[in-house]
């Protein structure tokens, strides 16, 4: 049997007990994009959010059964595949991105018994990591939340903590270029929205999501803005992941 096929069969087993928990807990599981081989890095964000892409449980399942994968669907998830891309993986190197839990919520219940979820969750996201890392492969986690809750847990494999995407945490943003000020104003013209929708569409493609989704998902970041903050996450993320590279 190929090594890959192996990987797959061991990683669709995986998603059917994920997918079992999502359940029990009452939420809608969000597969991630399946990745082909073990990857050179990891980043683990928080939980998957509804009300863009999803305004209820039952269009959520219908949504899933169409296809829709997890980190396509917005410019900031589309933002940090972008950064990864270009400042952290060399030509050579995968990485795959997950979540801490995998059951999909509104983000105003988020908050509500993470410790207790992230908990139910830890052996799932261990096994995951342990299945799609390579041995020497590089862990990030994706906001405090996510640090705060590995270090309880005490994970016990080196990690890497970078800010999270999400427009909530904008004033991350503005403190984490503090001191490179005059840097970020030699960067911030270097970089435009079609750089992001020319890597966004290779992200989509190997998603391997129905064309529809594809499309709607390009459809969507076309009709964004890279405004000024975003700017400032991109080189939030430039400046991390340059750091770790070193």
């Amino acid at each position: 049997m190929p090594a890959n096929v192996g990987f797959q069969a061991a990683y669709h087993d995986l998603e059917k007990r994920m997918k079992a928990l999502a359940e029990s807990d009452g939420d809608v599981y969000l597969p991630n994009p399946e990745p082909p081989v073990p990857v050179d890095y990891v980043l683990i964000c928080m939980e998957p959010s509804l009300g863009r892409w999803a305004r209820s449980a039952g269009e959520a399942r219908a949504r899933v059964e169409a296809g829709v994968r997890n980190f396509l669907s917005s410019i900031e998830v589309q933002i940090l595949h972008f950064c990864i891309r270009r400042y952290l993986c060399e030509p050579t190197q995968r990485y795959h991105i997950t979540d801490f839990s995998k059951g999909a919520m509104l983000v105003k219940h988020a908050g509500r018994d993470r410790t207790q979820r992230y908990d139910r969750w830890y052996a799932l996201l261990q096994e995951e990591i342990d299945l799609v890392a390579t041995p020497d492969a590089g862990i990030l986690a994706v906001g405090k939340d996510v640090s705060k809750h590995l270090d309880r847990r005490d994970f016990g494999k080196p990690y890497a903590s970078i800010i999270h995407y999400s427009g909530l945490a904008g004033s991350a943003r503005t403190a984490g270029i503090a001191g490179h000020e005059d840097e970020f104003e030699a960067f911030k013209n270097s970089v435009s929205l079609e750089d992001v929708i020319a890597v966004a569409e290779d992200v989509v493609t190997e998603a391997r999501v129905p064309a529809e989704i594809r499309d709607e998902a390009l459809s969507q970041l076309a009709r964004s803005q890279l405004s000024t903050s975003r700017k400032q996450l991109i080189f939030n993320y430039k400046l991390a992941f340059e750091s770790i590279r070193s």
